[in-house]
This record gives C-alpha cells, structure tokens and sequence, in this order.
C-alpha cells in the first residue's frame, strides 16, 4: 500500500482539498432546484427541505462514529469505498421520483461524506505538525468555502437547462473523478493503527468530551453553520416564490454566501497571531448589528438585495467564528485525531440540522424581517461564548505575575 509522508505529501494535499467541499457541493449543488423538486415530486417544500436535513443529519452521525474506524482501520480504503457509494447513491436519487427513497439516500450520503471529509481532515494532522498543521488547518474553512461559492452557481445553470436530476448526475460524475484521482496517486497516512478497544475509546471520547474548551468550540461551530444551512433552506422559497426571481437567482446569492464565507476564513487567517477571544467578540458584534439593521428595516427598504447584503455580513461573520474555533479544536488532541474530530463534527452536524430546522421551522421565513428573527435567535447561542472567553482572558490576565 502507498504511504504518504511529508516529503511527499503534494499530490495528496491536493486530494484532501479536492474532497474538503464535498459536503457543501453535496448540499448546495441542488439549492436551486429545491422549489422544482416540490413541483416534479408533487411533494411539499417541507419535505425537500428534509432531503437538506437528513444529509447534515447523516454527516453528523457518521462523523461521531467513523473517527474511531478511520484510527483502526486507515484513511484511503475507506475513502476509495465511500467515493464509489456516493457516486452510485447519487445515480439512485436522480432516477427517484419517492421523496422518502430519497430523503434514506441522502442519509446515506451524508455518512459516506462523512467518511471522505473527516479521512482527508485527519489526513493533515496525521502527516503535518507545527506552524505548517496550523498554516494548513486555517485553509480547511476557506477551500471547504469553494463548494458553496461553486455548486449553487453551477447548479442554478443546471437547473435551468436539465432540470434538478442533472444536478445529481454532476454529483456522480465528481465522485467518480475523485476515486480515479485517489486510486491514481493517494495513498495511506496512518502511521500506526489504534487497537479497536471499546473501553478504550470510551475512555478517550471521555478525555475529549470534558475539556471545557472543547465543548464552547463546539457549539460555536454549531451555531456559525447553523446560519448557513438555514439560509440554505429558506432562501430558495425567498427568493423564487416571494421575490419571483428565477433558480440563477437562487445560484448567484447562494455563490455569494460562499464568497462572505471565504472572506470569514481569509480574515480568520489573517489575524491568526490575534486572540481567539478578540476574534470570537469581533465576529459577533458584526453579526449583531446586521442583524439588527435587517429586523428594523423599514418596509419601503425591505428588498432582496437588502436581504443579500445583510446576509453577506452575517455569514462572513459566521464564516470568521467557525475558522477560530474549528482550528483549534482540531488541533487539541493530535494523538486521536480522527476521535477527535470526527466527534466535533458529529456533534456539529447534528446540533446543525437541530437548530437549522427548529429555526426554519419555528419562524416560517418568508421576508428580510423573519430570515432577521432566525438570524437573531442562533446568534443568542454565540453570545455566552463571547462571554466566556473574554471571562477567561481576565482570568488569565489576573494570575500573571506583576
């Protein structure tokens, strides 16, 4: 079996970076076709929002039980395997005309997701350390970015010109690539298998899941996507059945979103040497008077661009926090990498299709004033971290000698 070491770690870097987005490629990509998909299923918009739900949800689940698998048995067999279900499961929901067929599919995406992204993860804490598993770490939120900056855009001309089972057939195909590329120049990257010992695992998820430091990252994570998926969820309903804008519309915003969510990334990066704490409070700020500014504004003003332009500021803000934290709770345990991360993710993912939905599904968003409310109520959930951090900066600050 191939390994790769860093000294040659190029190709591979380049597959890791190549498979980051498939989550967001998996979810966006069809964005634009979901008010399609009710009209050609015969099915409610509810239901096609569940497809989105039960992908994060599978994402979710997978990652919290595939880290202690990836540590046993490798990174790039079970990588090889999921690429070639994704693809094939893909090719099953574009020939589907059952909502429930579909919504298992997608369950089942979300786990074999689940299995790439958190392998590819692991793959940079398993062969880089230091300064360059940092420099490495802070990229993963900017290229993972490239999914929604690409597949609604890409989707809405698919949407256009083939219809919503095309956009699943271009699933397919990118699974299909990948796999070629991986069995072309992957190759394995875990030095030393961890003996699958129940109580062992146990034990170690324990150590994780009780730092402190751990658990805030977490549910920031959580709350930061949670406004992502959300808008994924309402905005096509927005903007082509309140606004009477076309799927290109629904595309175009859905790659802006993406883009605010890169910049988030990009500015995380480039006040790495800052303190998390600063970071953390800046970011909630913004997202605070965007918010803010979007409930109170005035009838007359209240548009579809105006919705964009808030919602660009919210998600590069949402985009900002998610970079600190995630970095750094990748970062925490390096000896269980996979453990560790595919436990953040999990939980994440999971709280992400909770809060997402109850937020969609509780406020009905159908103008810029309610998308404000849902907006509003996951940044409550930020706002004890800000807190918190800045608590334990004065703490810390107190105990250092004078």
């Amino acid at each position: 079996m191939r390994r790769i070491t860093a000294d040659n770690a190029r190709f591979g870097v380049f597959l890791a970076f190549l498979l980051i987005p498939l989550s967001g490629i998996g979810t966006d990509i069809y964005l634009p076709s979901m008010p399609s998909m009710a009209g050609s299923l015969a099915t409610t918009a509810a239901r096609i929002q569940l497809t989105l739900t039960m992908f994060v949800a599978g994402y979710g689940l997978g990652q919290l039980v595939i880290g202690v698998f990836l540590d046993r048995f490798g990174r790039w067999r079970p990588t090889l395997i999921a690429l070639a279900l994704f693809a094939l499961s893909s090719v099953a929901i574009a020939m589907s005309d059952n909502i429930v067929w579909i919504c298992l599919l997608r369950l089942l995406q979300g786990v074999l997701g689940a299995v790439a992204v958190v392998a590819k993860r692991t793959f940079f804490v398993d062969v880089f350390s230091g300064p360059a598993l940092r420099r490495y770490l802070t990229w993963l939120t900017v290229v993972w970015s490239l999914g929604p900056i690409c597949a609604p855009f890409l989707g809405g001309f698919i949407q256009v010109h083939w219809g919503w089972r095309a956009s699943f057939l271009v699933l397919a195909l990118f699974s299909v690539l990948a796999l070629v590329l991986e069995l072309i120049g992957g190759g394995e990257t875990l030095a030393q298998p961890q003996a699958l010992d129940v109580r062992e695992v146990i034990a170690r998820a324990r150590q994780i899941l009780g730092h402190r430091a751990y658990q805030r990252g977490v549910l920031c994570i959580s709350a930061a996507y949670a406004m992502v998926m959300a808008w994924n969820m309402a905005a096509p309903f927005i903007v082509e059945d309140v606004f009477h804008h076309s799927p290109t519309t629904t595309g175009s915003l859905a790659l802006l979103m993406g883009l605010a969510w890169m910049c988030g990334g990009l500015i995380a990066r480039a006040l790495i040497a800052q303190p998390a704490w600063r970071k953390h409070q800046g970011g909630v700020v913004m997202m605070v008077v965007f918010i803010v500014l979007l409930a109170l504004l005035p009838a007359h003003w209240q548009s579809l661009a105006a919705l964009a332009v808030a919602a660009f500021a919210i998600h590069m803000a949402a985009g900002l926090v998610f970079n600190i934290h995630f970095a750094d709770v990748l970062s925490m345990f390096p000896q269980s990498a996979a453990l560790a991360g595919g436990i953040a993710g999990g939980i994440a993912f999971l709280a992400t299709s909770v809060l997402s939905s109850l937020s969609v599904n509780v406020v009905h968003p159908h103008s810029t004033a309610s998308m404000s409310l849902v907006y509003g109520l996951l940044a409550l959930i930020l706002l004890p971290a800000a807190v918190t951090l800045g608590r334990t900066r004065v703490e810390q600050q107190a105990r250092q000698p004078t």
